[in-house]
């Protein structure tokens, strides 16, 4: 299929606009084939570095996507990826605009469950290796883990349109799991008729694991409270444990965006589409192509906050038998997607307009008062979970009404990066960094067919980063977290 890449202009800190302190403007003029501006959320301390990534020339293509409006939007954690870089938002008018699954993510809603709880770092104390054990022992990780309920292929499509209500009915989730999750732990239109049998078949298996990778479960301790009020609404109080799942829909999600761009690469030159990227192919929002992509990546959602939830109930297990029952004191925050395009209503352009919002290692990030945020935050605003890098320190922001108009309802993912893990190690020599995180005090535990951790510690700046998010007006600052124990696959 043939494409447009092609060589861009070098891209230097004079063709920016500087809109505000937080804000900087690629021009729609600076390549041809753009189809809009490029915005790029960074502080002055950032946006020299953002600007030597690659990440920047894989915007800069992504904005040439047609049926884009408004303005591309990239993230202060930005790093590159296939086809569009992690951090991106990119918005298309519907149904006229098209859709890009390699602006959506191969793993689709990959994302954060956060649990709280009144359990004191001091109650835990000296048992933190004693859950990094357990953790290991009882949720299977790795690229290619297996869980232990082996689903028929029936199954998976229940769960796949259920979500995380599947796990209520097996008794492995409370009422207050759903309400305090990004739709309610399910999304609406989910259509796995549309998912492929190799999908099927990795769901089947993959149920209740943490794959490898980036993925992982910590234990935190709240270090700092910055929004007392919020806290106490989220149940966050100083020197109390949390727990931290990060993870998405596994090979299910993943085979799913890999059956589709292979699709919508046959299908778009009938439609006179030429992608930019061959991992950036598109078609028309209105195409059957489309539809069913929308219906398989919906089913895909559901799965992977499914497969949170699940993770979620074997946390509160490990918890139960280590602690003397407190497994039942741990109650969900919030539960976030990264990894996801939806249909949404935004200001564009100064025009109320339907528009299909792919967000790439993105959350959403709804102000108060607007539609589809989960009733206990209604009033506060989205909660908007920063996860750091394993064993690194985590945030808990709440979303503003400026991130409606600035970044359609969007906020950053996690920390920031000089390059991708990819590039990074190509680069440098692999150290050992489990045994790094264990000098630091962190129990570190690699799951059950794992092995320790080795590769290049990616220089990051999470408060950098949130430093930049609340500074621009997306999101403000609820607490710091800190890590005291993580189990990755």
């Amino acid at each position: 299929m043939p494409s447009c890449v092609r060589e861009l202009k070098r891209m230097e800190r004079t063709d920016l606009t500087r809109i505000d302190d937080f804000t900087w403007e690629i021009p729609q003029s600076f390549q041809d084939a753009m189809r809009v501006p490029v915005r790029i959320l960074a502080s002055e301390d950032l946006i020299d570095e953002i600007l030597e990534r690659k990440a920047i020339d894989q915007a800069i293509r992504t904005a040439m996507l047609s049926g884009l409006v408004g303005h591309l939007v990239v993230m202060p954690d930005v790093y590159s990826g296939q086809g569009a870089p992690v951090g991106i938002v990119a918005v298309s008018k519907w149904p006229v605009g098209t859709i890009a699954p390699g602006a959506i993510g191969h793993d689709i809603n990959a994302g954060v469950r956060l649990l709280g709880s009144d359990i004191s770092v001091e109650e835990a104390e000296g048992n933190f290796d004693g859950l990094a054990d357990a953790l290991k022992a009882h949720i299977p990780s790795g690229v290619d883990a297996e869980g232990p309920m082996s689903l028929t292929k029936s199954e998976v499509d229940h769960v796949a349109q259920s979500g995380a209500q599947w796990a209520l009915r097996k008794d492995m989730a409370q009422q207050d799991d759903l309400v305090r999750a990004e739709e309610g732990g399910r999304l609406n239109e989910a259509n796995p008729k549309k998912v492929s049998e190799a999908a099927r078949s990795l769901g089947a298996q993959q149920l209740g694991t943490l794959g490898g990778g980036e993925h992982f479960i910590e234990i935190h301790s709240v270090e700092e409270v910055f929004n007392r009020a919020a806290a106490v609404t989220m149940g966050l109080k100083e020197g109390t444990l949390v727990a931290q799942v990060h993870c998405g829909s596994r090979g299910y999600g993943r085979q799913i965006c890999a059956d589709y761009m292979e699709r919508f690469q046959e299908a778009a030159p009938s439609y006179d589409i030429t992608p930019p990227d061959p991992n950036l192919v598109s078609v028309p929002l209105d195409s059957s192509e489309a539809e069913d992509y929308m219906g398989a990546m919906r089913a895909a959602a559901n799965y992977a906050y499914a497969n949170r939830q699940v993770l979620a109930h074997r946390v509160r297990e490990v918890f139960d038998d280590l602690l003397d029952g407190a497994g039942q004191r741990l109650k969900t925050v919030y539960d976030v997607a990264h990894n996801l395009g939806q249909v949404e209503m935004h200001q564009v352009d100064g025009k109320h307009m339907r528009c299909y919002v792919h967000r790439k290692g993105a959350a959403r990030a709804f102000g108060p008062g607007t539609p589809g945020i989960s009733l206990p935050y209604r009033a506060l605003g989205q909660p908007v979970l920063v996860p750091g890098s394993m064993g690194e320190a985590s945030w808990v922001m709440l979303a503003t009404r400026d991130a409606m108009q600035k970044s359609f309802g969007s906020a950053c993912h996690g920390a920031g990066r000089t390059m991708s893990r990819h590039e990074a190690n190509h680069q440098a020599e692999p150290v050992a960094l489990d045994e790094q995180l264990e000098n630091k005090g962190v129990a570190v535990r690699s799951g059950e067919g794992g092995s320790p951790a080795s590769g290049v510690r990616v220089k990051e700046n999470i408060d950098g980063v949130v430093e930049t998010v609340a500074g621009a007006r997306l999101a403000s600052k609820v607490a710091r977290l800190e890590p005291l124990a993580v189990m990755h696959g």
